[in-house]
């Protein structure tokens, strides 16, 4: 276990986007769970998928207008309870002081193309791979990027199976970022660890696009 839980980083004022971020994906979820059609078809109707931009989406050549959409739909369903869980986890304490940073339209903006980006990679990885991809973690993990370089030396509280511990961000988000890769090298199908990848080296890279400080 490699859990942050909270971190010394006080923002200037509240994080209205994350916030609804956060219920959105909340609200979502409960509808994969109790929408009429039932959970897997409802998911397998908003995740993503490489085949929509490979040319064997039903046939088409190109992607259809409605496939396109899953690239952003894909972000708010998630394959379970703490898959959802962990994600918001992380979205609520390293988006609220990125988005401190950023005006909130841009910080909106930069959470949508990192995680269109990490799907983009997903796909790119496996182009006519039939596997549907969901979840906020490539939009997350670009917050994580943002966050490194904002704030290095912040430091994060982590729960490491039987202890906790301090930790700067600077020390703590590498570390992730290499559980990230052992898990790609790792051959680990059952999480789209290139999605991750990407989203937090898109983060990393844009985050002085949208930053006011």
């Amino acid at each position: 276990m490699f859990i942050p839980y909270k971190d010394e980083n006080p923002t200037g004022r509240f994080a209205v986007v994350t916030f609804i971020l956060i219920v959105a994906n909340c609200i979502a979820f409960a509808y994969q769970v109790f929408g009429p059609g039932g959970f897997e078809e409802i998911t397998s109707r908003y995740a993503f998928n490489p085949v929509y931009l490979s040319g064997e989406n039903g046939g088409a050549p190109f992607p259809m207008p409605g496939s396109l959409l899953t690239l952003v739909s894909y972000m708010f369903c998630h394959g379970g309870l703490s898959h959802i869980g962990f994600n918001m986890l992380f979205l609520w304490i390293f988006g609220n002081n990125v988005e401190d940073r950023m005006t909130r339209g841009g910080y909106l903006i930069f959470y949508l193309i990192t995680g269109i980006i990490a799907a983009l990679a997903f796909a790119a990885q496996a182009p006519e791979a039939d596997v549907p991809l969901v979840g906020a973690s490539g939009a997350v993990s670009g917050v994580l990027g943002a966050y490194l370089f904002m704030f290095p030396l912040a430091r994060i509280h982590v729960w490491m199976l039987l202890f906790t511990m301090r930790m700067p961000a600077l020390l703590f988000v590498p570390i992730w970022f290499l559980l990230q890769i052992s898990g790609l090298l790792g051959g680990a199908d059952s999480v789209a660890w290139i999605s991750h990848i990407a989203g937090f080296v898109v983060g990393a890279l844009l985050f002085k696009l949208f930053s006011v400080e």
